[in-house]
């Protein structure tokens, strides 16, 4: 039973840093201002030859595509260009948004399940059973702030000394074909969405996941600390360290 116990709350710590920063992605993902950021940012109408009003259709069109898109779905947005109405993307594009759907399906499901498991853990060990008190759900707060904030501070770090490597790697290891490799000079998906706009987000997603983790240990914290206060002969000075350890 022990080792149960054990096992839970370590499924538990590993799924508060994953429920945070795949929460930060899909909001990211599906946030038309992301969009607009990149547009505006990096002069997208200039450099696709489009209009701005054309390229905000497609941005909803795509955020549509990715919070009800279907497996094997694919992406058929059509722009005007001048007179004409032609496809937003190439075949080759096209397929590799599919690829993505995929990704971005599997990334939604596993943030819901993270949230599952969070919300079904703390109602059966401190709500139902009560085995276990608040102030062990605040040390929990603690470890899983602390260790979010490092994993993501670690992974921030990385990103600024070797983002092209690491963008290179994600795509080579989340996808079975090439298709992502595409050409700025003459494919859109690029364009609109050039490398510095994906250095931007991640960098702005592992910040925000940081600052996440350390208002959870901050909670955790004030928590214990006000628990130590009303604590029958509690001298606030000089004041004991407070036990965060077990």
């Amino acid at each position: 039973m022990t080792f149960v116990r054990y096992l839970a709350q370590s499924v538990f710590l590993l799924c508060l840093p994953l429920f945070l920063v795949l929460t930060n992605v899909r909001i990211a993902s599906t946030w038309e201002a992301t969009y607009d950021y990149a547009f505006s940012q990096y002069d997208v109408p200039r450099v696709t030859g489009l209009e701005r009003s054309e390229l905000d259709r497609a941005a909803s069109q795509i955020v549509d595509y990715f919070e009800t898109g279907q497996p094997g779905a694919v992406l058929d947005i059509r722009v005007k260009q001048g007179s004409d109405t032609v496809p937003l993307y190439t075949e080759r594009e096209v397929l590799h948004m599919k690829d993505v759907l995929g990704l971005m399906r599997f990334v939604f499901r596993l943030q819901e399940f993270s949230f599952i498991y969070l919300v079904i853990y703390l109602a059966g060990v401190y709500l139902w059973s009560r085995e276990r008190s608040l102030l062990h759900l605040a040390k929990l707060a603690m470890w899983g702030g602390a260790g979010t904030a490092a994993l993501l501070g670690m992974a921030a770090i990385a990103m600024l000394v070797g983002f092209d490597s690491i963008f290179l790697k994600f795509h080579q290891l989340s996808f079975a074909n090439d298709f992502w490799a595409l050409d700025p000079a003459r494919d859109r998906l690029v364009q609109m969405f050039p490398q510095g706009f994906w250095f931007d987000v991640s960098f702005a997603v592992g910040v925000v996941t940081v600052a996440e983790g350390g208002l959870l240990f901050l909670a955790g914290y004030g928590f214990l600390a006000w628990q130590e206060r009303r604590r029958p002969g509690y001298v606030s000075r000089p004041r004991r360290p407070l036990n965060i350890t077990g």
